[in-house]
């Protein structure tokens, strides 16, 4: 059963452009020192336009693939060691992407362990964020390490 107060959600507009994304995540200390990340997405995917769509454990492998390159980003800013399972992912198929997802789940990592990004990080952060709907739109995977994309 899902934990719903585990569950962090990141809405944002910026020059008309919206963007959202919900995740569930667990987040534990590791006791073996090593950073673990384990999926469990049991969503049922696309109904139709307008709708939440919740990450199934057979499709959006993009957006997978933004979530863990966001949580790998954060995890790399603190000395200690996690356990983190993702059990629900949820967007909008016009207002989500893999890079949307990634930075929410960058967020709701900090979050969790109480770490306070400096504002400054956050806008430069956020302005690689809203970069990724470039036209025309290409399935873009963030590295939130170097502030680039890839084609996925």
């Amino acid at each position: 059963m899902i934990n719903e107060s585990s569950t962090y959600k990141w809405a944002k507009i910026r020059n008309g452009i919206p963007a959202v994304s919900i995740i569930n995540i667990e987040i534990t200390p590791s006791l073996d020192n090593n950073n673990k990340i384990i999926e469990c997405y049991s969503g049922k995917g696309f109904k139709s336009q307008g709708y939440i769509e919740e990450v199934s454990a057979n499709e959006y492998n993009d957006w997978k693939l933004g979530v863990k390159n966001g949580l790998e980003y954060a995890l790399s800013m603190t000395n200690s060691k996690w356990i983190i399972t993702i059990n629900s992912l949820k967007g909008l198929h016009t207002d989500t992407n893999p890079t949307i997802v990634g930075y929410t789940a960058f967020l709701a990592f900090l979050d969790r362990i109480n770490f306070q990004l400096e504002e400054s990080k956050i806008e430069i952060l956020e302005e690689f964020v809203f970069s990724s709907w470039i036209k025309p739109y290409k399935i873009l995977i963030p590295d939130f390490f170097n502030l680039t994309f890839s084609e996925f």
